[in-house]
């Protein structure tokens, strides 16, 4: 999310929406279940909905989406019809979303952008509360509080981006918070945002300008991901396989597609999506094609929202490898001259 947004996000979980509480009651009451493959634009016609949030819920073959306002997550039919899976009075919003199949958990990041952060976890089958963590209470100094993004590793632990108090919370299994990463370049409005687990064993998230690789056993030693690209303005982010990650781009309004043959000590950008005129905020991955979703947050009137399929092309030459393209045509170009014989 980007910083821009947050006046309009602001009004938005101010407001509220009594339309989108009429809409969930007429939604279908029980998801069902389809082989068919996912239509290339879901449709959501249900005004004030605010989806930042979005992943893939593979048992349900079904996405889930949070709404800010309303501080619920709904499943989504590939018709565009929403089943409110859970709302919690406890909420103040619904941001970021990771579902831990696993523990068949869903975790959620709330937040009223100033004095509260909380993770949720719930029962992905039920929706049923198993805890409502208190985040905000561990760094009381903050100037504020903005839990965006949520990573799971295989133990169950959550890693979460707070992109206003600038740091990285942990929380196990049990429900227990600490402060995971701190640094002064986290410092600044979003400057952390989102964050995905890679399957080798380690973090990857968005330090704006950059992507940053943190170890889990030794997460102070973080370093930054040499990108042959621009990534500026990064949002959500989410692991195809060990060696691809996707990219929301809010601030260019593109998706991106990035490899790395090294372990994320470099990565270059191998694939974009032009989301314009609208945005971007997060991807999720159903059966191996990401799909990303725009919350619409210069919008708080926005009467639909949309699920986007993402075709990737190949991306546009940034312009050092413009240069050494060029270099290197004109160096094959040149011939020597030869003697008169």
């Amino acid at each position: 999310m980007l910083k821009r947004n947050v006046i309009g996000l602001l009004a938005a979980v101010a407001l509220g929406s009594s339309v989108f509480a009429a809409a969930a009651q007429d939604a279908t009451p029980e998801s069902t279940l389809s082989a068919a493959p996912a239509p290339d634009t879901i449709t959501i016609n249900v005004p004030g909905l605010m989806p930042e949030g979005i992943e893939y819920d593979a048992t349900r073959g079904q996405f889930l989406v949070g709404s800010i306002p309303q501080s619920s997550v709904s499943v989504v039919g590939d018709d565009g019809t929403l089943t409110t899976l859970l709302q919690d009075t406890k909420l103040k919003s619904v941001i970021g979303l990771q579902i831990d199949a696993a523990h068949n958990r869903l975790l959620l990041a709330s937040t009223d952008m100033a004095k509260i952060g909380q993770l949720g976890i719930y029962d992905l089958s039920s929706g049923a509360e198993i805890h409502v963590v208190d985040l905000a209470a561990l760094t009381p100094d903050a100037a504020g509080h903005f839990p965006n993004d949520i990573a799971v590793d295989p133990d169950g632990n959550a890693y979460i981006a707070d992109s206003n108090a600038g740091v990285f919370y942990k929380v196990d299994m049990d429900g227990n918070a600490s402060v995971f990463l701190q640094d002064p370049s986290f410092v600044g409005s979003f400057v952390l945002n989102g964050i995905d687990y890679n399957p080798n064993g380690y973090l990857v998230a968005v330090r704006s300008p950059d992507l940053i690789k943190i170890p889990l056993d030794n997460p102070q030693s973080f370093s930054v991901v040499k990108i042959d690209g621009d990534v500026s303005g990064g949002d959500g982010i989410t692991f195809s396989d060990a060696k691809t990650l996707v990219a929301a781009v809010g601030s260019t309004k593109h998706v991106v597609q990035l490899t790395s043959d090294d372990d994320w000590a470099t990565a270059t950008i191998t694939g974009d999506f032009q989301v314009a005129p609208g945005s971007a905020t997060t991807i999720a991955i159903r059966d191996g094609v990401p799909f990303v979703t725009d919350a619409q947050f210069a919008h708080a009137d926005a009467t639909s929202y949309v699920i986007k399929k993402v075709t990737f092309s190949a991306p546009m030459m940034g312009e050092a490898t413009a240069e050494a393209t060029m270099d290197a045509s004109m160096s094959e170009a040149t011939v020597e001259p030869t003697a008169a014989g």
